[in-house]
């Protein structure tokens, strides 16, 4: 790029200049110091007078704007003040504070989660995320708009933004009656195809004429992979490209992704074999009392409605380096409006996905759930997704047997006595209701229990359960995604 002079580089110009290199993420320039040192990279915002680069090489650093030639200088402050202006106008747009001068791959997401009001979901040595269902919230809230059920973010190892997806109308939230967690299980939903379709419609109008009346007209692209490929409209802007879909009968979502991935149609990069495996043998956790169990597994809360199976299968997708979102794989499970999920078609529906990333899918019908068994997954770093059916019994004895053993000093007196308890339910009849799917994510041999995670949100994260009860709650056998 030739370096123009102070002279030729009017505020006007840079504004000019500033439209073009935001609407594609930020265009490589020769930068000089004040001492003439070139530097080949990206503007990536400022903050005060600090100055965010990002070389060829993909490393973003930080220097005083005075650091900068003149030239350089002038450059910058055109840039700044179109996407600062640009910015508000997209704040205004959104009705909440999304958008912002630094570019969406180099902003902190946990300054962004606490401006759209976001909770904490999950937190690992690889990411975090922050999740909002908006018909819960105390006091309206709408984003370009309309009011999204779910506002999920998403952010790296070194905690910079990587997406957002933001879900609005859909068959799983719109109408549900349920309630978040166990509550669930008593909801229902007062939706009809017609009153759904007409929502959606409308949803989609109101993001669309919100984002065009700031970034001018979308372009219609397809994106996704596999049974996830879909229609969408797509807005660029500071290093960042909102991507708006209308699945028919599903739901409208609003997803924002770096430029590259929406170049790619969605087709994410390939974690390496061994990487994961060595990641997967890293969140190995042994305990003195001899507890095994498997952290560093993202939390989804699947919400008020059955996606169970859709929010678990996500989980241990992102723990094996996958992409996901609960709700695409609602969409390609087709589950039901308010919830309940095949899981023999969405297996069937994302095994070609999952092997083309390297990783394979193992489906194992078992008649009697042993601790050895959850022993060959867990000890490799593999978390289960097990087939139960959730009873409020089943889920007592979780939550006062995981309460108990935070207290507990000698373990072969608690071992005997929630057998003794686990033995009277057992002897009851074996249910057929409350369907359900969570993670079995660790084991203990001489308590003979098992750790169980629900999809419900932090608070569910890892409960103990006795195998006896496990099995008396089991309800057809485990499936895997193996390295």
């Amino acid at each position: 790029m030739k370096i123009l002079s102070p002279r030729v580089l009017s505020v006007a110009a840079c504004t000019s200049l500033a439209l073009a290199a935001w609407s594609h993420g930020g265009e490589m320039r020769v930068f000089r110091s004040a001492e003439g040192k070139p530097l080949t990279a990206s503007f990536e915002g400022m903050t005060g007078d600090i100055v965010t680069l990002k070389r060829e090489d993909g490393k973003t650093f930080e220097l005083p704007k005075s650091k900068l030639s003149g030239e350089d200088q002038l450059y910058i402050a055109g840039l700044a003040a179109a996407s600062g202006d640009l910015a508000r106008k997209l704040n205004t747009a959104a009705g909440q504070e999304i958008a912002s001068g630094v570019p969406f791959p180099s902003r902190k997401a946990d300054e962004l989660a606490k401006l759209l009001k976001l909770r904490p979901e999950s937190q690992s040595k690889y990411g975090r995320s922050w999740r909002l269902y908006a018909a819960f919230a105390k006091e309206e809230y709408k984003l370009f708009g309309a009011m999204p059920y779910s506002v999920a973010l998403y952010s790296n190892e070194g905690g910079l933004a990587t997406s957002m997806s933001i879900v609005y109308a859909n068959k799983g939230d719109f109408g549900s009656t349920a309630g978040m967690g166990q509550d669930h299980f008593k909801g229902g939903t007062t939706a009809t195809a017609k009153t759904l379709t007409a929502a959606m419609e409308q949803d989609e109008q109101t993001v669309a004429a919100a984002l065009t009346s700031v970034l001018g007209a979308g372009k219609t692209e397809r994106y996704g992979e596999g049974k996830t490929r879909r229609k969408v409209t797509r807005w660029d802007w500071n290093g960042q490209a909102f991507l708006l879909s209308n699945e028919e009968g599903e739901y409208v979502s609003l997803a924002i992704v770096p430029p590259e991935l929406a170049d790619a149609g969605g087709k994410s990069s390939l974690t390496k074999d061994a990487d994961v495996k060595k990641r997967l043998l890293a969140s190995i956790v042994k305990a003195d009392n001899g507890d095994v169990s498997i952290s560093e597994i993202p939390m989804v809360d699947q919400g008020p409605k059955g996606y169970c199976v859709p929010a678990t299968f996500e989980r241990a997708m992102r723990t094996m380096g996958l992409e996901a979102d609960m709700y695409l794989l609602a969409m390609v499970g087709q589950s039901q409006a308010g919830g309940g999920t095949s899981v023999e078609l969405l297996l069937d529906n994302v095994r070609h996905q999952v092997l083309s990333k390297g990783r394979r899918i193992k489906d194992e019908p078992i008649s009697e759930l042993r601790v050895r068994d959850v022993k060959r997954y867990i000890d490799q770093g593999i978390p289960i997704m097990w087939r139960l059916c959730s009873m409020p019994a089943y889920n007592k004895i979780a939550d006062q047997n995981t309460a108990t053993r935070a207290k507990v000093t000698d373990w072969k007196t608690y071992a005997t006595e929630i057998a003794t308890a686990a033995a009277e339910l057992a002897k009851s009849t074996k249910p057929e209701e409350q369907y359900h799917v969570c993670m079995i994510i660790g084991y203990n041999e001489a308590t003979q229990e098992i750790a169980v995670s629900d999809s419900w949100g932090a608070s569910f994260e890892r409960r103990w359960v006795p195998v006896s009860v496990a099995n008396w709650a089991s309800n057809g056998g485990i499936f895997m995604i193996l390295p």
